[in-house]
């Protein structure tokens, strides 16, 4: 992983909003490539800037993404700094949780999302409601809008194209602004395998462009 690239950055960067996507970004692509060298690099810094159970939720939800090995191997380099965990936490009803969070993200698609996970296997459905996005990605401890930051560098890492599209569109529906989410991606390009970059920078500009969905200058600007 471009390591160095981040080493400057963060030398750089006053801001602790920019300080904090970095990090998520960081520790989501970190935990998705097994990258032990950099996840024990950045989770040190990851004190004063994010508490300790946002750091725990950006790579526990990463098992949606890079699966569970992956997770358990970021978790065990997490204990070697943060040695007691914040805690288990339950969401109460997993399918009205996840409902909502998904139709969060996905917004007018919602419905097509449900037709093509259908087509593709009802069980997949459910499971994508009900544990994706109910049981994960609804927990407390971090925003919608950082989870999709952390997903989106997750997808990212992973050579996701498809996937990357539903959740950079996802995030704007969650609040992130347009110059945050340029920003991020843009910071985080270096990820991408190289014969994948002109895909992605495609699929996120169409995103952007997208007159239909009027991210609008209040996203532009963040009010």
């Amino acid at each position: 992983m471009c390591n160095s690239t981040f080493t400057d950055l963060w030398a750089e960067i006053s801001s602790p909003d920019q300080k904090r996507m970095l990090l998520l970004g960081i520790i989501s692509a970190g935990t998705t490539l097994n990258d032990i060298v950099v996840l024990n690099e950045w989770l040190p810094k990851c004190k004063g800037v994010l508490h300790q159970e946002a750091v725990e939720e950006t790579i526990l939800q990463t098992l949606l993404f890079a699966g569970f090995p992956k997770t358990i191997e970021a978790l065990k380099q997490l204990r070697k700094h943060y040695p007691q965990s914040s805690g288990g936490k339950q969401v109460s009803d997993h399918q009205k949780a996840g409902l909502d969070t998904s139709k969060l993200i996905y917004g007018k698609h919602h419905s097509r999302l449900i037709q093509v996970m259908d087509e593709l296997h009802p069980d997949l459905t459910r499971w994508m409601i009900e544990d994706g996005y109910g049981r994960v990605l609804s927990r407390p401890g971090l925003s919608i809008k950082d989870r999709e930051l952390a997903v989106i560098a997750s997808l990212m890492a992973s050579g996701m194209v498809h996937q990357f599209k539903a959740h950079i569109r996802g995030a704007l529906y969650a609040g992130v602004s347009k110059v945050d989410t340029i920003w991020f991606t843009n910071t985080f390009v270096c990820i991408i395998a190289d014969d994948l970059k002109v895909a992605f920078g495609k699929v996120r500009n169409e995103v952007l462009d997208n007159q239909d969905d009027n991210w609008g200058v209040k996203n532009i600007y963040g009010i």
